[in-house]
Parts: structure tokens; sequence; C-alpha cells
């Protein structure tokens, strides 16, 4: 028997076969979401939204391996504005979207206290790749985990500096007694003295004391000064000491890794070395590529904010991939965070199949990288800042 197909419904059934077929590449295309918390307004804007920028490179190279793997990953972005007061009510917006597995932010340590507190319950996994303050991995926190050297890891460079390029027989220590200040410079005083290097003294000092904080210094005839704080007393203070005569070498923190340190201190800034968890991008083997893609993206070159921000995220990304395999779908945000916790990932020097832009990835029990690299700077006599060293310090080496 001859059976006859009307063209109507011959058209009728190819829909229905091809929305079948549609649904189910659909229902195949199981939804992994991750996040990013950065200032995206105000005054930090410019370096916030490298952080977004980093992480919407490597999720932009992970989607076809998730793809083939049966997962539609999505990256969505949140301003804190440099705020943690906004970066409490993101937190709770993030919270209440199960669908985020993840998250890499934020910029400020300040904001990243506050997330990773409001995370702690739920154990959502936060990543930062930029947050520096030694107390963020002394909560007993098992979800967060950064891949950017601690405060304290720019004592243990300065005075490995200090001690082996400068071979100093003293330092005269001062802190500008801030926070950030009497951090970096209490943790060098301990790392000097496993050094075996004296001090010559340790003062604190504002604006306002720098001239008799300088007649300590002459004094004392330490060939080094290392000064912990911010560019506004720094380049008044190295201003000072050349006004005087003092010719010692003058050392600080990425405090000093700022235009207005130079504009402050003008040609006494020659000469001056300083401490950075980030530096020029080009010092990276592996930084090519993803400078090429970076420029093609948005017309402009990377900082190295955007490097470990995409290297962050692809940390995240191994973590969920490690935990929906193990899972056999998708993956809840404890699984997730103990995945990040684990991850390993090597590092290697050129090509394109390398996973880290930074190098060798993995975490110590409190989420600190096991080894990251510090860049010791120096600014030549035309103010340029050269490498002059690159230092490697192990989360061993912060105890």
């Amino acid at each position: 028997m001859t059976l006859a197909f009307h063209p109507i419904r011959m058209t009728a059934l190819r829909t229905v076969v091809l929305s079948g077929l549609l649904i189910a590449g659909l229902a195949q295309a199981a939804p992994l979401k991750i996040a990013t918390i950065s200032p995206l307004s105000g005054s930090l804007t410019a370096i916030g939204s490298e952080v977004k920028r980093g992480a919407e490179l490597a999720v932009k190279d992970h989607l076809q391996e998730f793809k083939a793997l049966g997962y539609d990953l999505t990256l969505t972005s949140y301003d804190d504005q440099a705020s943690a007061t906004l970066g409490t009510q993101i937190a709770d917006t993030v919270l209440a979207d199960k669908s985020i597995l993840g998250v890499v932010g934020a910029l400020n340590s300040s904001v990243s206290n506050v997330v990773a507190q409001a995370f702690a319950p739920a154990k959502l996994a936060l990543i930062s790749p930029a947050s520096t303050n030694d107390a963020l991995t002394e909560n007993g926190w098992n979800h967060f985990s950064r891949i950017v050297s601690p405060d304290g890891a720019q004592s243990v460079a300065a005075a490995n500096y200090i001690a082996d390029e400068l071979k100093a027989s003293s330092v005269f220590v001062v802190s500008d007694n801030t926070a950030y200040g009497n951090g970096l410079t209490k943790a060098l005083l301990r790392t000097l003295k496993k050094r075996n290097v004296k001090v010559a003294d340790y003062v604190g000092t504002g604006a306002a004391d720098v001239a008799g904080v300088v007649k300590q210094i002459k004094a004392s005839n330490a060939p080094v000064v290392y000064f912990g704080g911010t560019d506004d007393t720094g380049g008044l203070l190295v201003k000072a000491l050349r006004a005087g005569g003092v010719k010692a070498a003058f050392m600080g923190g990425d405090g000093l890794d700022s235009p207005s340190f130079l504009k402050r201190a003008g040609d006494a800034g020659a000469g001056v070395i300083y401490t950075t968890v980030f530096g020029p991008v080009n010092s990276f083997s592996n930084s090519l590529s993803f400078t090429t893609a970076y420029r093609a993206a948005y017309q402009t070159s990377p900082s190295g904010v955007a490097v470990y921000a995409y290297d962050a995220t692809s940390v995240l990304l191994a973590g969920l991939k490690a935990a929906a395999t193990k899972a056999g779908g998708v993956p809840s945000r404890v699984q997730v965070s103990e995945a990040v916790r684990g991850v390993n990932l090597a590092a290697c020097f050129g090509g394109t199949q390398c996973n880290t832009i930074t190098g060798a990835i993995g975490f110590s029990s409190t989420g600190e990288r096991l080894r990251s690299r510090l860049m010791v700077m120096k600014f030549d006599s035309m103010l340029q800042a050269q490498v002059a060293k690159i230092q490697t310090v192990s989360a061993a080496d912060l105890k």
C-alpha cells in the first residue's frame, strides 16, 4: 500500500521533530554560573573593571570545554564601588541566586572580608585576585582563597632583598602609623631578625614629623631606610632625606607604587625600591596570548590585576569542573569550595595550552597560594620603574 504525505502535515512533522531536538539539546546543557565582585563605578573603576575583564576572558577560553561536557557556563558581574557596606548587600544578592556556584573577587580587602563572612554559612567559594590583607586567611574559612601574595609576603621579599642584594648591615625602619604601614613594618622586623640583619631603629611618623625623623636617620648612619606606608608621607620623607644629604637606599611596599609618589618625591624618587604583588604584565612568560586577546577585546593593554583575575577565574573553573565531574551533574556550593581548595594547576612556559599565566597555583590549608610571586621594582634615573628582582614566597615563609 502506498502512503501519501500531505505537504502541510510534513511541514508540521518537521517542526515538531526539530523542536524536540532543540528541547533535548537545551535539556542537556545544564547551567553553571559564576560571578565577579569589584568596583565598576567610582574612583576605582579602572582597576575594578580589570577584575571583570580578566574573568570574562577566562570564561570565554573555557566555554567550549564546558559546552562539550554538557554545561552552559555564564558569568555575571556586580559593582561594589569599593564599599564594604555595598559589598554586604551584594553578598546577600549573590547568596539568593542559587545558580551562582562561585565568585571571583573582591578587589579591596575590606570588601572581601565582609563578603567572605557572608558566604561562610553557605560555603560559597570566593577567590580573590587582589585582596592582600593578612587577616583574610586567618579566619579558618575553607571557602576563601586568594592567588595574590599577602602583605606579609612583601615584607619577606623586602627583607630578603635587603639581606641578599643590598647586603645591608643595618636598616632604619619607619612606619606612617597606619594599619597598612604598621602591618608591613612589623612583619619586616620579624623577617629581618630571621635574616640576622640589625635594625638601627624603628619609629612611627606622619607628614608633620618628617623633619625630626630625618635627623634620627642621619644620626644612625644606617645604609638602608625602609618605609612602610602610603605615598603621601613616603614622598615627603625621601625628598627630605635627599635634601638633608642622606644617601641611604630607600625602600618601601606597594604604597609607593603610585604616580602620585613620584609627583611628591620629584627627582628624589630616583633609586627608590619597592615591592609590589603585581608587576608588569610582560614579566610573565605566558602573558603574550592573554595580552593579545585583551587588546582585541577592550582596545587597551591589561594590568597585572587583569592577569590575576584571569588566573583566579581559571582556578574557580577548574574547581567547578572537578566538582561537576565528581557529582555527575550540577554540583553544590560546598562541593565547589572543596574542589577549589584542592586545585593544583601546574606552571608552564609559553604555548596555547597553559592553564595559568602567573605560574603554578595550589593552596595551603588556610587558602594562601603555596608559592606566590612578588616583584621588587626600582625607579631609574629617568624615574621609570624597572624590575630589580623577582621574589617567590612560599606559604611556609609567612608563618
